[in-house]
């Protein structure tokens, strides 16, 4: 890995991981013990490694997919030193693209909004889950327009070279979940300010309607 892309998985980790471990925390905590996650956008795995005793507690496995070679690279040396490599696996891979499973839960930290289409990476990964198994997502959320910072965290992005994507807000959110077929089980605040709050978010797979239902097996 060049000097370059060391120092973009350097900045990554200091302006990123401070929030983001707590999130993974609150994810962890609430998976079933034995659980095999799906983690899509893993970056370094700096806020997923920081959480190493919930792995090792709650006997979890990861499967971590990004698509920045710098993180991935970094994300694999670190699993390795630390000799998680049993319990953590990664792939320089799209989420797109990926046809592992079946996995007990998914989990977007963060990620799901910076997606250049969020509800087909939805509708591509939840037929890799188990049967039950749920969705998980950690996202701020501005509480109103913010047309400053969305014209600014682009900028931030190619001054850094950090994707920190765009502003998102709550009900776009929610369509988007509607549209890639999930429903809302779980919204649960993390932290809230004046501006904006990180929220949990837990989501099912929507069942067909009876109606739905019923409309098929007459066309049937």
């Amino acid at each position: 890995m060049g000097v370059i892309a060391r120092a973009r998985a350097y900045i990554y980790d200091r302006a990123i991981v401070g929030m983001t471990a707590g999130w993974y925390r609150a994810v962890l905590a609430r998976l079933p013990v034995g659980a095999h996650i799906l983690d899509v956008g893993i970056g370094t795995g700096a806020a997923l490694l920081a959480n190493a005793d919930l792995l090792a507690d709650r006997d979890l496995q990861v499967t971590g997919v990004d698509i920045d070679t710098a993180y991935i690279e970094r994300c694999r040396s670190e699993v390795a030193r630390r000799e998680l490599s049993g319990r953590v696996q990664v792939h320089l891979e799209s989420v797109y693209d990926h046809t592992g499973g079946p996995y007990d839960a998914i989990y977007f930290s963060g990620s799901f909004m910076l997606l250049p289409d969020p509800a087909k990476a939805l509708r591509h990964v939840t037929p890799l889950l188990a049967a039950g198994a749920l969705v998980y997502f950690t996202q701020t959320f501005q509480h109103a327009r913010a047309p400053l910072l969305e014209w600014f965290k682009p900028l931030l992005g190619w001054l850094t070279s950090i994707d920190f994507g765009r502003v998102s807000y709550e009900p776009e959110f929610r369509r988007t979940l509607a549209t890639g077929g999930l429903e809302v089980e779980t919204f649960e605040r993390l932290h809230s300010s004046a501006r904006q709050c990180a929220v949990l978010v837990v989501a099912r797979v929507r069942e067909p309607s009876s109606e739905t239902s019923a409309s098929a097996e007459e066309g049937a």
